[in-house]
């Protein structure tokens, strides 16, 4: 699979000091995303979903006259966000034949969408809960249409071997990981050396530093902004401890990776706009 069109920037300076021509195609890109936030009030948006293969229609719902296309223009086919299809179309460009992957969701469209494919996959849920285990495992291999035991992985301490993986894939977790530090380290390690991680998360453009919601603070959580929670289809709702700035970058570089920048993938024609930004890192 050829890679998505994108832009991408290693870190704050690039992104702050860009060409007046670049901000002006990013401005040029917003203007079109304008008129297709008016249309999306009245029809669906034609294109070509890259996982499917085939030509389709996206939803995109406009909500006081504005799309979200991060979490909307979803396929009918796969049935998957475009946030999620430009990461996984990110992944797979990337991945060897064979490569075996790691995603921090099991009971997941994403995860059932490359368990379907072939692709070898591992998929893991935070919880020891035995009720909750129940209810995801009947979500997977129930409604997802996928199969196997719901498995338990920290991903602050992962069971996997040192080198063993080919590809990590996150998506939206990472905000959720109080030490989120940990968590890119032992993305690091699971890496074999090429190994790369594509994740996405909440991210401030503007911000060159993470902007802290919560915080653990000894045995309880201390607030420092109104909470936030994130939908979770077993759970309910779970909190959001960051929204990510640029600095998310050094912190890939420093538990390990020798390359990681911020991709912008961005292709009407597949579905993709709006503020897909998704970290790409190599280990």
């Amino acid at each position: 699979m050829l890679p998505p069109p994108t832009v991408d920037y290693p870190g704050w300076k690039e992104w702050s000091g860009r060409s007046l021509e670049a901000d002006h195609r990013h401005r040029d890109r917003w203007l079109l995303e304008q008129a297709m936030s008016t249309l999306a009030q009245r029809e669906r948006w034609p294109g070509h979903c890259a996982l499917c293969d085939r030509g389709v229609e996206f939803s995109l719902a406009a909500r006081d006259g504005e799309a979200d296309f991060r979490e909307e223009m979803c396929c009918p086919g796969c049935g998957l966000n475009a946030r999620v299809r430009a990461g996984l179309h990110l992944l797979l460009a990337g991945l060897p034949e064979g490569g075996r992957v790691y995603i921090t969701e099991q009971a997941s469209r994403p995860f059932v969408w490359l368990q379907s494919r072939g692709v070898a996959v591992i998929g893991s849920e935070f919880t020891t809960d035995p009720e909750r285990i129940a209810e995801l495992g009947k979500m997977l291999n129930g409604p997802l249409g996928g199969h196997g035991e719901i498995r338990f992985e920290d991903v602050t301490r992962l069971g996997m071997e040192d080198a063993s993986l080919d590809a990590v894939a996150s998506f939206d977790v990472l905000e959720h990981v109080p030490d989120y530090r940990a968590a890119l380290a032992e993305f690091a390690r699971v890496l074999k050396p090429g190994g790369r991680l594509v994740l996405t998360a909440p991210f401030i453009a503007a911000h060159e530093a993470t902007l802290v919601r919560a915080r653990i603070d000894g045995d309880g959580i201390d607030h420092l902004l109104e909470p936030e929670y994130h939908g979770d289809p077993v759970a309910g709702g779970i909190l959001c401890f960051f929204h990510f700035g640029w600095d998310l970058l050094d912190e890939a570089r420093a538990a390990g990776f020798t390359d990681a920048r911020m991709v912008l993938p961005w292709a009407p024609g597949l579905g993709y706009c709006g503020a897909l930004w998704t970290l790409v890192a190599t280990r």
